[in-house]
C-alpha cells in the first residue's frame, strides 16, 4: 500500500494549477498512480464552508466534493481511504472541535448525531459505486475525538461515539 491524502487537490485547481509528469500534463490522480500509488485518502468534515470551517463559504472537503473526489479516485482504478474529521475544521492531537451543528445535543443526540452523518456519506458514496476500501472515524484521535465527550479523559464516553461512527461504517 502506498498513499496519500489529496483532499486539497480540488482547492489547488480552482486555483488553476496544473500537473505534469515529464513535461506533459496531467490529471494529478493519474501521476500518481503512474508512479505506483494505490490509495487516495480523502478527508471528510461536517460543514467546511462555515465562516470557522476548514473552507470558508467554498466548502471544500464537504460531502459534496468528497463524492465528486470519490469518483475521482476510483475511475483511476486506486483505492480509496475515508477519514472523518467529525469538525468543521481541523481535528488533530491537539483540537477536536465539536461540529456546530452538534454543540448544544446531549450526548446521547451526539452519538445519533456521528452515527447519522457517518451512515449519510456512507450511503451516498456506496450509492455512486465509490465505496470506500477502508474509513478512519476520527482523525488523529490520541486525544480523543469530539470533545469534550469524547476526550481521552472520559474514555467511557469516546468508546461509544467511536462505536457510534463504527456502526455506521458496518452497515453501509
Amino acid at each position: 500500500m502506498l498513499g496519500a491524502d489529496i483532499s486539497f487537490l480540488p482547492e489547488l485547481e480552482t486555483r488553476g494549477m496544473k500537473f505534469s509528469d515529464n513535461g506533459v500534463e496531467k490529471d494529478a490522480i493519474q501521476i500518481l498512480k503512474d508512479h505506483g500509488l494505490n490509495y487516495v485518502r480523502l478527508r471528510i468534515f461536517n460543514d467546511p464552508a462555515r465562516d470557522s470551517g476548514y473552507s470558508p463559504g467554498k466548502g471544500f472537503c464537504d460531502l459534496s466534493n468528497t463524492l465528486k473526489m470519490a469518483k475521482r479516485v476510483k475511475a483511476a482504478g486506486m483505492k480509496l481511504l475515508l477519514d472523518f474529521h467529525y469538525s468543521d475544521y481541523w481535528a488533530d492531537p491537539g483540537k477536536q472541535y465539536k461540529p456546530a451543528a452538534w454543540k448544544n445535543l446531549s450526548f446521547d443526540d451526539l452519538k445519533k448525531a456521528v452515527y447519522n452523518f457517518t451512515k449519510d456519506v456512507m450511503l451516498q458514496l456506496k450509492a455512486q459505486g465509490t465505496t470506500p476500501d477502508m474509513v478512519q472515524v476520527g482523525n488523529e484521535i490520541n486525544h480523543g475525538i469530539i470533545w469534550p465527550e469524547g476526550n481521552v479523559s472520559n474514555f467511557d464516553g469516546l468508546a461509544q461515539l467511536i462505536n457510534a461512527g463504527t456502526a455506521a461504517v458496518k452497515i453501509s
